[in-house]
């Protein structure tokens, strides 16, 4: 007896039929994307760098980068702040008071630009590349005398 493959039925066409359909469906997963998580890129901005405000000294404060986060310890006798804290000229974060023996933690992505661009943190999810931490300044000092003061940039680790 002979057999159409066209008009067969029975239980191995509907095992080639499902077969078929579950082959399209996983060659089309991969085209749809990741976004389980999303990055910020944007906030709301922060003040412009401000390029008229005189350039202090550089403290005694060493700034670790440990991927997404900037650690800092003012080791010194100064009270620094309250003020931005500065990242690369563009970056800025408001802060509080610097106590000597302090220590910070600071979410790089806490720092964005006068456009409102969010410092490229990088870390594990991210979606760009990171950005080097090249000088850390603070706005410090009186109100009728601000100056900015530099930190040390120690160490750069991404991952």
């Amino acid at each position: 007896m002979l057999i159409n493959p066209r008009t067969q039925t029975g239980p191995r066409a509907g095992v080639l039929c499902t077969l078929g359909i579950a082959m399209a469906a996983a060659g089309l997963v991969p085209l749809t994307g990741c976004q389980l998580f999303k990055e910020q890129l944007t906030t709301d901005p922060a003040p412009a760098y401000p390029e008229a405000m005189p350039r202090g000294r550089s403290a005694d404060v060493q700034v670790f980068r440990d991927v997404t986060v900037l650690r800092m310890t003012n080791t010194t006798a100064e009270t620094f702040g309250p003020g931005m804290m500065w990242l690369n000229q563009q970056y800025a974060m408001p802060v509080e008071s610097f106590e000597p023996g302090e220590t910070w933690e600071l979410d790089l992505k806490g720092f964005a630009d006068e456009f409102g661009d969010v410092f490229r943190a990088g870390g594990f999810f991210a979606q760009r590349d990171p950005a080097a931490v090249v000088l850390v300044e603070i706005e410090t000092g009186p109100s009728d005398a601000r100056e900015l003061v530099s930190f040390v940039v120690v160490q750069n680790k991404y991952n």
